[in-house]
């Protein structure tokens, strides 16, 4: 397709006020020698370190590389530059300042669209007009032939995952196949290899400031400790100015945990309560750890996609995954109803999560009964005072 750029009738003429004459960062080629070797090789030591330092900041930015030339450009097949969201390059495309201006506002719309593409640069654009490439005309002097590949890189922000819980590792296995750099703070668990991709780094340590600044800025956090530290991965999300904090965790439970943060953070509980979205996920009726996984996975993509950037700023289209985290160092009852999801299946008595009992965390005998559950903390809970979660399992399962 040959799309028409043509500037005005002064400018194409060399009017000194549309004349790149006097700026250094956009030389016409007439300034340059006209040599078939190329005159200006890309430093690639300096692309890359703008590319690094782009990539660090979570800043889109688009790859601009030449594939062909025909003499007399400057430029060499190989080199490239690196154009910013808002239209800088920076690299070496060429001398020529039309070139470098179509090459900066199609990176632009390319780094927009989230779509590489091909154009090229001719005196006559029909010339090299073909599928697959849009073609533009050579407005400049020096005329020849330049076609570069544009290719767009939009940084996915870290996912956060705060717990060694059924579901925090379901959801570390389901994020594997997008995008996101999988961070998993696991505290003192142990036994992970297997369990999640290998390529998910695994933190030890839970003091929020530490968490907080081992991610890069404005991650997206999901907390699932189901108890062991859930305060603190709130902490640790509000410190990193993150685009999303999902709790999983009942209403009651999740007031609780809201104010440990805040607490712990030394702010205003109401100004951590509008940081975290709780019930996190979307409302697919999700009972197993991997069904919640899902649907946290759900909105973690749409957080990626619609969130404006600022903590506390998103608003979810849906959600609903309201399982009680089960602190394990409290008494506290969940206040969940108990979801009956068939014989083959088991019902945490603390948070009321439905349970495989072939590969349930932990089980505990009681009263010759075996009652499973969705992790340590919901069993250690349960064995601390056991008739008060039996009560209400009664309570909940009647009609």
């Amino acid at each position: 397709m040959t799309r028409d750029t043509t500037p005005p009738d002064d400018a194409a003429d060399g009017d000194p006020a549309h004349s790149d004459e006097g700026d250094p960062a956009r030389s016409t080629e007439a300034d340059l020698p006209q040599s078939d070797e190329g005159d200006e090789p890309t430093d690639e030591t300096a692309v890359s370190t703008i590319e690094r330092r782009l990539s660090s900041r979570r800043e889109p930015y688009a790859r601009a590389t030449v594939v062909r030339r025909e003499p007399p450009v400057s430029a060499n097949v190989g080199d490239r530059a690196v154009v910013t969201a808002d239209g800088e390059l920076h690299g070496w495309i060429g001398g020529a300042a039309c070139a470098q201006s179509i090459v900066a506002a199609e990176a632009q719309a390319a780094i927009e669209a989230d779509e590489a593409r091909l154009i090229g640069i001719a005196p006559d654009p029909d010339r090299i007009d073909r599928a697959g490439l849009e073609a533009f005309p050579m407005r400049c002097h020096s005329e020849g032939i330049l076609e570069v590949f544009l290719e767009p890189v939009n940084t996915a922000p870290d996912l956060l995952l705060v717990g060694d819980s059924p579901v925090a590792r379901s959801l570390a296995r389901l994020a594997g196949e997008l995008t996101f750099d999988v961070t998993l703070v696991a505290g003192e668990s142990a036994g992970l290899e297997g369990s999640i991709p290998a390529g998910t780094t695994v933190l030890g340590e839970t003091d929020p400031e530490t968490v907080a600044a081992a991610v890069d800025g404005e991650p997206i956090v999901v907390v699932a400790s189901m108890g062991s530290f859930d305060a603190r991965g709130v902490a640790a999300g509000v410190l990193a100015d993150a685009l999303y904090v999902g709790l999983v965790a009942s209403d009651t439970r999740a007031e609780e945990v809201i104010d440990r943060a805040a607490s712990i953070l030394e702010r205003d509980p109401e100004a951590i309560q509008a940081a975290v979205t709780n019930p996190a996920g979307v409302d697919v009726a999700a009972y197993t750890p991997a069904e919640i996984a899902a649907s946290l996975l759900a909105e973690v993509v749409d957080v990626r996609g619609t969130a404006g950037g600022a903590s506390g700023s998103y608003t979810p289209t849906s959600c609903g995954v309201t399982a009680d985290s089960g602190d394990a160092s409290s008494d506290s009852q969940t206040d969940d109803g108990v979801r009956d999801s068939g014989e083959e299946l088991a019902t945490d008595p603390v948070c009321g999560m439905t349970v495989d009992p072939a590969d349930a965390p932990a089980s505990v005998d009681h009263a010759g009964e075996t009652y499973h559950f969705c992790c340590p903390g919901c069993a250690d809970s349960f064995r601390e005072d056991p008739d008060s979660y039996l009560e209400q399992l009664d309570e909940t399962a009647a009609p």
